[in-house]
């Protein structure tokens, strides 16, 4: 699913349908287009495309790890911000926090619009560091 018609670009890489579909409803609220997505290839292919200004991504993911491939991503764009967001284990979601703020599942509504915001503030910091 994809709104293309506001300036802010949010990527969603989540594999539960449900899940997925109420963080793009919470981030359009924020004022965000939403693409969402189910598997790491697909992530790939629309960073090759263009460049989120905020990525939400699952941990536990059929075709892989979410924070290793948020962690690559970083790596290779260290300004974009990014939540991750599982119902990892809570010692897999503290070494997930240099990555971005980390909501575990379930997730309250305003536990995530903060961690949005955490994310966005982040990013700033480090574009402004680069």
């Amino acid at each position: 699913m994809t709104d293309t018609d506001t300036p802010l670009r949010a990527y969603v890489l989540e594999d539960d349908p449900d899940i997925a579909a109420l963080e793009a409803d919470l981030l359009r609220e924020m004022g965000f287009g939403v693409v969402t997505c189910t598997r790491i290839v697909e992530l790939g292919d629309l960073m090759d495309v263009a460049l989120p200004h905020l990525l939400v991504v699952d941990v536990m993911l059929p075709d892989g790890d979410g924070g290793d491939i948020t962690e690559l991503l970083r790596s290779a764009w260290p300004g974009i911000p990014a939540i991750i967001v599982s119902a990892a284990s809570r010692e897999r979601l503290e070494e997930l926090e240099p990555l971005g703020p980390v909501v575990a599942k379930p997730f309250d509504l305003d536990s995530f619009r903060a961690a949005v915001g955490q994310a966005l503030d982040r990013g700033q910091e480090l574009r402004s560091a680069s």
